[in-house]
């Protein structure tokens, strides 16, 4: 499993992205882009460049491990098994960006979300 260091987001009015960094390196990206063709459409992208679109079927956020649950032909474009799972090692700060991205991002898709509150799910 892919050990996460550092999350970043960038927001614009055309995207939102959640990029997930080991070494400095890109491990994944996930992306949101506003308002396309076929409305809002949710994107991840492996560290190769590789853009698989709707490939997020469902995701969690356990503990510390991130688990995304993709479809066969995403899983197959970006190189990834069908259930994607990252632990995620970062500060509080970082930990709790990338949560809220990813609520945002994937928001639409369903998810179980361990929150300070407690367990969300869609």
């Amino acid at each position: 499993m892919p050990c996460v260091d550092r999350a970043d987001f960038r927001d614009t009015d055309d995207e939102s992205t959640l990029i997930l960094s080991a070494g400095g390196l890109h491990v994944v990206m996930i992306r949101l882009r506003y308002g396309g063709r076929w409305g809002d459409t949710d994107e991840v992208i492996n560290s190769a460049g590789d853009v698989a679109t709707g490939a997020v079927s469902s995701w969690t956020l356990i503990g510390q491990v991130l688990t995304l649950e993709l479809n066969r032909r995403a899983a197959e474009r970006l190189g990834f098994p069908r259930d994607y799972r990252l632990r995620l090692d970062l500060t509080p700060e970082a930990f709790s960006l990338a949560r809220a991205s990813l609520l945002d991002i994937l928001y639409a898709e369903c998810f179980v979300v361990d929150m300070p509150e407690g367990r969300v799910t869609s």
